[in-house]
């Protein structure tokens, strides 16, 4: 099996990189036009993807990306203006460059594309090499990346004409890799300086696919107020050749003659300290010329082999099959200490603590390396805002908070749709038009709020907007006409929300494109909570409502308490534990299931009564009191005994336990006994219900 990624692959997965910051970029521009950094960062993600994609020959996709790179070029510059038609066929162009990523030169893709070119060649001046010709600016000279030293001397009245030296280093960042080295050597005695003038200077080594015209354009508005050398100092046909020496360096550049050089070259010592001691250079300039060596040598490194970076770049099904290699390990290490402690081999148990502790790390390490920030997730999200508040005629503006919020990436793989579902119904049906917004009081424009924050184990998603709310009586009617609810039922409102999750339920009076708020919330449920995570929805008539879904870091491993009830074991994640009690010690009421507990009271759930388990739990043990807390929400769950904690590769039961409540999967023990996962989230959502309703 080959441990090598294809090039072509590695360069499609980059590309798609490109276009999601190309993306974000475009939509901070429609909220922003004037940011500059916002248009740099759209012109250099084209610049890259029609720079890299020019390597593999894909002729289609580098023709088209530079045409629309020109017109963000006249943006860069100020030329032209950033517009909302622009940004629409920026969008537009981001989708079909993925296209041609993904499905090459489709004869319809090629139809698509020519529409698009010339919608952006409108844009363009009209010149007689043609602005956007393929040929221009995209010879064969400019596609392989070369190394360039511009030695950039200011003249001392440059200040005077308003010129930044520093924005000029800043343009020519865009352009490539660069090392910049200031030399101090021109600036005079303390009494002598002038704060009108400028004695710096600064040697550049600029790594770029673009060639000399384009660097000599950065400077175009100072030629007459500095020199400027530009020389080409390294390209690709020279990489397999060691670089120039010290000596050579510093004689190219000027800083020492040839004859300095040869009355040095033969002394013991370093070349550059004896140029130096002899005071044929400045140490300054010997340090530029060394810099400039490892520079260059870096760069033909990095071209050369993947190997000397500090990532690289692994597939997230490798890294899954890793995760689950890893859980399978702890289940077998599980058994290994079982083994050691039904032998009663002190041996053998020393060397499986020490293998817990390798384990545990090994454990840590493997999830976070499957862990990837939530931004991506959120961000994805802007694009279908946008693009759904304008076919709906509605102003909306999407907040992100917490995007540096962590997830296992099989996690935020799995919540893509049910979260897109829950945005979709945020905009169609929750945030109203500007009309009647403006007439309830409001602002025109509609607020969604995506925030991520960790909670334990688990990370919490709030999908807020400010809209109307939900209406509580109309969906108490509509379950009352469903059957699901009778009419002289005391829910309370939180209670009431939750129906909407019933399938099918709505109460949408109108059929739109756009499913109604509840309509497929049932699968939303359902696929949220085979995440091992919870659903809850809040709303305030006139101020809008917030859907909150809980979900666990992870999906491969589960650590928890073990409990027993009869000769079945229970495991319990440890992130919902409060505290462990002897429950027989308490005071405590079994037939309404209430035991006092810090002042208070708290509801219990008998795990054995709830199973029905028959028999009676062991009088001479003890039953222990586990106290969990779900958000404000705290009971206690009553087992015959407390194990240890406990970590394995949580499994699935299938789809004949689907409808079990309070299960949300099962483990094996090291001795191959299974115990199954209590569903806490819904144990406590149960237990309040029926407490609420004696």
């Amino acid at each position: 099996m080959s441990i090598h990624a294809d090039p072509l692959e590695t360069f499609r997965e980059e590309a798609k990189e490109q276009l999601v910051v190309l993306e974000e970029s475009l939509l901070a521009l429609e909220e922003d036009p004037a940011d500059q950094e916002m248009i740099a960062a759209a012109f250099r993600s084209l610049h890259t993807i029609k720079g890299s994609g020019g390597m593999f020959d894909l002729g289609s996709l580098v023709h088209f990306a530079h045409v629309v790179e020109s017109v963000f070029d006249l943006m860069r510059n100020g030329t032209l203006h950033v517009e909302s038609r622009i940004i629409s066929l920026g969008l537009q162009a981001r989708d079909h460059l993925l296209a041609l990523l993904e499905h090459g030169d489709d004869p319809e893709l090629q139809s698509e594309g020519a529409l698009l070119e010339q919608a952006f060649l409108a844009y363009l001046p009209e010149k007689g090499d043609g602005a956007a010709s393929p040929a221009a600016g995209q010879s064969a000279e400019a596609q392989s990346e070369r190394t360039w030293r511009i030695l950039f001397r200011p003249k001392p009245i440059l200040f005077r004409h308003g010129a930044n030296p520093l924005l000029l280093i800043r343009e020519m960042e865009e352009l490539g890799t660069i090392l910049v080295l200031g030399f101090s050597d021109g600036i005079p005695e303390l009494s002598s300086i002038d704060p009108t003038e400028c004695y710096l200077a600064w040697e550049v080594l600029l790594t770029t696919t673009a060639d000399e015209q384009a660097i000599r354009d950065v400077f175009m508005f100072v030629e007459d107020d500095a020199d400027l050398e530009i020389s080409l100092v390294d390209e690709v046909a020279d990489s397999d050749l060691p670089y120039k020496r010290l000596g050579e360096i510093l004689l190219e550049r000027g800083d020492i003659t040839a004859e300095a050089l040869e009355q040095s070259v033969n002394e013991r010592a370093f070349l550059g300290q004896t140029l130096v001691e002899k005071g044929f250079v400045s140490s300054e300039r010997v340090h530029a010329a060394l810099e400039e060596q490892r520079y260059v040598r870096s760069m033909r490194e990095s071209r050369q082999t993947a190997e000397s970076s500090n990532a690289i770049r692994v597939g997230t099904d490798k890294l899954s099959s890793l995760v689950n290699l890893v859980g399978e390990f702890v289940s077998m290490h599980a058994n290994v200490v079982f083994t050691a402690q039904q032998k009663d081999d002190r041996d053998f148990i020393a060397v499986g603590e020490q293998m817990d502790r390798l384990i545990r790390e090994l454990r840590d390490l493997s999830i976070e390396m499957h862990m990837v920030p939530v931004s991506g997730l959120f961000n994805g999200y802007r694009r279908l805002v946008r693009d759904l508040a304008s076919n709906l005629g509605k102003e909306v503006r999407l907040i992100t908070e917490g995007s540096e919020t962590e997830l296992d990436k099989n996690v935020i793989d799995l919540l893509k749709d049910p979260l897109m579902h829950i945005v979709r119904n945020s905009v169609d049906h929750g945030i109203e038009t500007p009309e009647i917004r403006t007439g309830a009081g409001k602002s025109p424009t509609g607020t969604l709020k995506l925030a991520a924050s960790y909670a334990g184990a688990h990370v919490v998603i709030r999908v807020s907007d400010d809209g109307a709310g939900m209406n509580v009586e109309r969906i108490r009617a509509k379950a009352i006409e469903r059957g699901v609810l009778s009419a002289e039922s005391d829910r309370s409102e939180e209670e009431i929300l939750q129906y909407i999750f019933a399938p099918g339920f709505s109460t949408a009076e109108q059929t739109t494109a756009v499913s109604g708020r509840g309509v497929g919330m049932d699968v939303v449920q359902r696929n949220i909570e085979q995440l091992g995570g919870s659903v809850r929805i809040a709303s305030r008539t006139g101020e809008g409502s917030t859907v909150t879904i809980r979900i666990p870091l992870t999906l491969a491993i589960v650590e928890g308490l073990l409990a027993r009830v009869d000769r079945n074991w229970y495991l319990v994640n440890l992130s919902y534990i409060e505290e462990c009690l002897d429950f027989d010690t308490m005071d405590h009421e079994n037939r309404r299931g209430y035991a006092s507990y810090r002042g208070g009271i708290v509801p219990f759930v008998d795990m054995r009564r709830y199973f029905r388990i028959k028999g009676t739990a062991e009088k001479n043990g003890g039953q222990q009191l586990i106290v969990v807390s779900v958000d404000d929400k705290r009971v206690g769950l009553v087992v015959d005994e407390i194990q240890d904690t406990y970590q394995s590769v949580i499994k699935s039961l299938g789809r004949i336990y689907e409808k079990v409540e309070g299960i949300s999967g099962a483990i094996m023990l090291g001795n191959g006994t299974p115990a199954l996962v209590l569903d806490v989230d819904r144990l406590v959502r149960l237990a309040a219900r029926e407490k609420g309703h004696e």
